[in-house]
């Protein structure tokens, strides 16, 4: 087990039960679902498009957070 994943753990051991096994159930869906995360071909290229335009916008991980947000209301 890595450093992180430990560290991690022993910080989900300090909450509530309830939150516990919210945490356990997103770990649980990240190993199950780890395999199906890939990217197609095409989303492959959009990404590399992305990455080599030197005049893309980047935004903040505050900001981002808010758009996902946005996203599922």
């Amino acid at each position: 087990m890595t450093k992180l994943l430990e560290q991690v753990l022993r910080q989900i051991e300090q909450l509530s039960e309830g939150e516990q096994d919210a945490a356990a159930g997103a770990l649980l869906d990240y190993v199950k679902h780890r395999r199906d995360m890939r990217l197609t071909d095409e989303q492959v290229a959009e990404v590399r498009r992305r990455r080599a335009d030197p005049n893309r916008k980047l935004i903040s991980h505050a900001e981002a957070r808010e758009r996902i947000e946005r996203l599922g209301s």
